[in-house]
């Protein structure tokens, strides 16, 4: 169990860094595709659009997936499915630390366009992001089937939509954040997993 500890926490600032770098090169590398990209995207908002947006982005909210993760793991932990509980929590948690430490190293802006929905702080990575994609990766990994990967892909693509479609984040953004949290999904079930 220390072990496992040690490794979480050697994994967590491993992430962090990797996002940091990832943040810094894109910023440099990829910038005026992003500018375009959201400037398209923010001359293009439909209302209706726009409005499934508002609804939808929720669903990579901290306020929403923070009560969701508590009832799901409840009941992986009733079904004694313990491993399962703790690699979801573990995602969940883990992912909302990663994007709070990553942000403030990187220091992007948020993007040169009416933001749609309420943010405050830099932009890179998306926290709704990087949540979604660790929470709902985590799901369909404890799930593991065909279903749960189609739901859990689809409402990552759908969040990481939103926060573009709402003019919060460049698309850079977002994928780096899918990126982080999917993979820091992954690398808590395979140390929960290991135990």
């Amino acid at each position: 169990m220390r072990r496992a500890a040690i490794e979480l926490v050697v994994g967590l600032v491993a992430f962090v860094l990797a996002g940091w770098g990832l943040g810094e090169l894109w910023v440099r590398v990829g910038n005026t595709a992003d500018v375009n990209a959201i400037k398209n995207v923010a001359d293009w908002r439909p209302t209706a659009v726009v409005d499934i947006a508002k609804v939808f982005t929720w669903l990579g909210s901290s306020v929403v997936l923070i009560p969701l993760g508590l009832v799901v793991c409840f009941f992986f932990w009733r079904a004694d499915r313990r491993h399962d509980a703790a690699a979801i929590a573990l995602s969940l948690g883990g992912a909302i630390a990663l994007w709070h430490l990553v942000k403030p190293l990187v220091g992007r802006p948020r993007p040169p366009v009416e933001h749609l929905a309420s943010v405050n702080g830099t932009s890179f990575p998306s926290g709704h992001s990087t949540q979604a994609a660790a929470f709902w990766l985590a799901l369909a990994l404890a799930l593991n089937t065909t279903w749960g990967w189609v739901g859990a892909v689809a409402i990552v693509v759908v969040v990481c939509s939103t926060r573009v479609i709402l003019g919060v984040h460049y698309p850079g953004d977002v994928i780096a954040g899918a990126l982080l949290g999917g993979g820091w999904a992954v690398f808590c079930r395979l140390v929960v997993m290991a135990v």
